[in-house]
């Protein structure tokens, strides 16, 4: 048995006051509008619906430029389809427009989970252990060893700047593999400074060279997060990412993903950063540093910056 819905069709091609759709019984409206590739706008009985064509425009406009809010696509879809709002309606549907897009990118994310059970993907290492099947892939012992037997980069990144109490933050935390959790980090925040009696090393380009020049924590405060520390394998894929909160690109940053790259990546590391001069001194006087030495941890700078030393 079916009941006819009525409701309002919004796409990025089309826009439809009013269609009917058929809805069982006893199924969920969203599923109804799922099957024929629609996302209400509530729960329980949506009134409007996007097409998940038109959200996954939105979502690939998201991922390459940020600062494209969903209010301005609620204006863009406005235009494209001459429907002239007032600004209290323009805010209704933009929140309407967030509040699916916040579903569907929760879809999303559970497909690709579901995808990553099934590959055996799932493990909290994988994004460094074997997402770059170049990097991970080994031939037979009777083979020559290469050393190093991988080639990492690092590097900190000031584009993701946010301003601390702008807007509204949402509660939730998002669980990635990715990122190194905050914990771990924060561990080594006075790493240096407790094994300060570690022998160490002057380095006259440390001194010189402005990127080494780490910014005092302290002296931030405005920014509730400057941007992202990332660790990447020379093919660039993204192996794992912290978030730089409060701060500039200090140290425990470094420390951290270099702690990850050996404990799950092994001996025979090699690890290029721009600032490596300072990022050697830094590691050997830490509580990693007889780890790095014990398994043979290579720190190299890239051509450009090698020139520049």
């Amino acid at each position: 048995m079916h009941v006819t819905i009525f409701l309002v069709l919004i796409s990025f091609l089309e826009y439809t006051p009013s269609i009917a759709i058929q809805q069982h019984v006893d199924e969920p409206a969203n599923s109804s509008l799922l099957h024929i590739g629609l996302l209400g706008c509530s729960p329980l009985q949506p009134t409007i619906a996007i097409r998940l064509q038109c959200l996954e425009l939105y979502h690939q406009i998201q991922r390459f430029q940020s600062l494209f809010s969903i209010q301005a696509f609620t204006k863009v879809l406005c235009t494209l389809h001459n429907v002239h709002l007032s600004f209290i309606i323009l805010i209704i549907h933009s929140h309407n427009a967030l509040v699916v897009f916040d579903v569907y990118l929760n879809i999303l994310r559970c497909v690709c989970l579901c995808i990553d059970q099934s590959l055996d993907r799932d493990h909290e290492n994988w994004p460094m252990s074997g997402a770059c099947p170049c990097c991970t892939f080994e031939v037979s012992l009777k083979s020559p060893i290469l050393i190093p037997r991988r080639l990492h980069c690092m590097d900190g990144n000031f584009s993701a700047k946010r301003l601390d109490g702008s807007g509204m933050s949402d509660p939730r935390i998002f669980r990635s593999h990715y990122f190194i959790p905050q914990a771990d980090v924060e561990h080594f925040k006075d790493d240096v400074c407790n094994n300060c009696s570690a022998p160490q090393t002057t380095v006259s380009c440390t001194e010189n060279w402005t990127a080494a020049k780490a910014v005092e924590e302290n002296k931030i405060v405005v920014f509730d997060q400057m941007g992202i520390f990332l660790v990447a394998s020379h093919h660039g894929l993204i192996e794992c990412v912290t978030e730089m909160a409060r701060s500039g690109e200090l140290a425990k940053y470094g420390l951290a993903a270099v702690n990850k790259v050996l404990d799950v990546c092994g001996n025979d590391q090699a690890i290029g950063h721009d600032i490596v001069c300072s990022s050697r001194k830094t590691i050997a006087a830490s509580s990693i540093g007889y780890k790095a030495e014990e398994l043979h941890l290579q720190l190299v700078v890239n051509a450009f910056h090698g020139f520049s030393h």
